[in-house]
């Protein structure tokens, strides 16, 4: 998370704490959670917080072996990734391409996604990935699958693939309903929605590469309401005759 997104997460946090009969706190939890929960009418529910709607929805880690991408991750945007790089003739190509660049034998080729298993026998060293996408032709995305319901993939991230749902999100100046349940019984707010591109890249570190999914939804829904500190939209805790 980078301090300029957690300072916004705090602010949303404090702006919501200072509604008349709502409180707002950013438990010290891991990211198996979302990321503000609120209290409202003896009720509790948690708040997925954005930056602007360009932001990554989920960045599940996935890695390769055995002739199939898999993960560890239990999420439903995590089997997404791993079904979108398995059918995809482009995640193909790649693997065929850095293995021949690697001199490693396709059929013992391994794409970690951690520092620890660049050890295993058959993974691509991280010089050799690094030198790869060096090159000025070569496409740090291995899948990009276009108009995919991404709407569809986090709503169940958020509902289903968090320790404890997370039915409402703050996106930039916008704030949404993540799924028909709407435990505050808030009036008007729209669902969130929307298509995108799936893609999957490998970002390089200094240690390790990572192969991670991007998740973002070309254009949210307009909202009337907003969490946002400053905003000049209507309060969805404040009720108006």
């Amino acid at each position: 998370m980078s301090a300029a997104s957690d300072r916004y997460e705090k602010d949303v946090a404090k702006n919501i704490y200072s509604i008349s009969g709502v409180k707002a706190i950013r438990p010290a939890v891991d990211t198996s959670y979302a990321d503000v929960k609120v209290s409202y009418k003896s009720m509790e529910a948690w708040f997925e917080v954005k930056m602007s709607h360009t932001d990554n929805l989920s960045n599940p880690r996935v890695f390769y072996e055995g002739g199939r991408w898999k993960t560890t991750y239990k999420t439903p945007a995590a089997t997404e990734a791993v079904k979108v790089l398995n059918q995809s003739p482009q995640a193909n190509r790649f693997l065929k391409d850095i293995a021949k660049y690697s001199g490693i034998p396709f059929n013992r080729l391994k794409i970690p996604t951690t520092k620890g298993g660049l050890k295993q026998e058959g993974a691509v060293p991280l010089h050799v990935m690094k030198s790869y996408f060096d090159q000025p032709s070569v496409n740090r995305y291995i899948a990009n699958q276009e108009n995919y319901n991404l709407g569809k993939v986090v709503t169940e991230h958020y509902t289903i693939g968090k320790r404890e749902p997370a039915y409402y999100m703050q996106a930039g100046d916008d704030f949404y309903l993540i799924s028909s349940k709407n435990p505050f019984k808030l009036k008007n707010i729209p669902l969130l929605s929307g298509v995108g591109s799936f893609k999957v890249r490998i970002a390089t570190r200094s240690e390790f590469y990572e192969v991670q999914a991007e998740i973002k939804i070309s254009r949210m829904p307009h909202s009337d309401y907003s969490l946002k500190p400053g905003t000049r939209k209507k309060n969805p805790f404040i009720l108006k005759g």
